[in-house]
C-alpha cells in the first residue's frame, strides 16, 4: 500500500456519521437476520449491538464480525466438565457474542465456566450486564488480564488481573461472584439511562465504513409490511 492511499485508508477510518438510536436497531437487526439467524436470537444482539455501540462505539465493529460467522443450521454450545470447570465448546465456531451470550447464561446457573479461545472485549462486558440483570447474579469475566464485574443493579466495575486459579484452557472465565468486589466503577445504570436519553435526542456518532457495511448487509433482508394496499 503506498504512503498516499495508507492516509486516504485512515482518514476514512476516522470520518462520522450520525444516526439514531432507532436506526442502530433496526440495522443492527436487519444485518442479523439476513445473515441467518432467527428472529428472537437477532433481536437480542442487536440490543447488546445497539447497546455497545452508543456507551462505547464498540457495537458495529462487533456487528461486522458477528455476521461473518453465523453458523448454518443449530448446533448448540457443548458443555464438558474438566478439573472442577465447566467448558463450554463452540463446534461451529459461531461469533463471540453468539457463543458468550449461552455461556453466560449457563455459567450464571451453573457457575464458573470456560469458553476456550476467548478473550474479553467491551460488547461482551455489555451483553454479561444485561444477563446479570436478567439472571440476579453477580458475574465476573476475565481472560488473563483485566476483569469485568457486573451485578444485577447495573453496575460494570473493572479490576486489575488477579492471582486466580489457572482454567484446564485458556479462555475467558465466567465465574458467578457472592459478593461484589471492591472497585472501579465503570458505568452505572443512572449513567447509562441519561447517556441514552442524550443518544435518542441529538442521535449518536458512528464510524461511516463501519455503518456502510452493516446497512449493506441489512439490505439482504426487507421487514414485512403488513399494511393493506390501497
Amino acid at each position: 500500500m503506498t504512503a498516499a492511499r495508507a492516509e486516504r485508508v485512515s482518514a476514512a477510518e476516522i470520518v462520522q456519521t450520525r444516526v439514531s438510536v432507532r436506526e442502530i436497531h433496526e440495522v443492527s437487526l436487519r444485518a442479523l437476520r439476513a445473515s441467518g439467524l432467527s428472529s428472537g436470537e437477532a433481536e437480542h444482539l442487536a440490543e447488546v449491538v445497539a447497546t455497545a455501540e452508543i456507551h462505547e462505539a464498540a457495537g458495529l465493529d462487533a456487528l461486522t464480525i458477528e455476521t461473518a460467522r453465523i453458523p448454518a443450521g443449530r448446533v448448540g454450545l457443548r458443555l464438558e466438565h474438566c478439573d472442577g470447570y465447566a467448558v463450554a465448546h463452540d463446534p461451529a465456531s459461531r461469533g463471540p457474542l453468539q457463543a458468550f451470550v449461552p455461556a453466560c447464561e449457563t455459567a450464571a446457573v451453573v457457575g464458573t465456566l470456560v469458553v476456550p479461545g476467548m478473550a474479553g472485549s467491551p460488547v461482551l462486558d455489555w451483553a454479561a450486564l444485561d444477563i446479570a440483570e436478567r439472571a440476579g447474579r453477580i458475574l465476573s469475566l476475565s481472560d488473563g488480564g483485566h476483569r469485568t464485574v457486573v451485578t444485577p443493579g447495573g453496575d460494570l466495575l473493572r479490576l486489575p488481573a488477579a492471582a486466580e486459579p489457572r482454567p484446564p484452557v485458556a479462555g475467558l472465565v465466567i465465574r458467578p461472584l457472592s459478593e461484589v468486589p471492591d472497585a472501579q466503577v465503570i458505568s452505572t445504570a443512572a449513567e447509562r439511562k441519561q447517556r441514552h436519553r442524550e443518544a435518542v435526542t441529538h442521535g449518536v456518532s458512528v464510524k461511516t465504513p463501519l455503518w456502510t457495511l452493516a446497512y449493506s448487509i441489512a439490505r439482504g433482508f426487507l421487514i414485512p409490511d403488513h399494511r393493506e394496499g390501497r
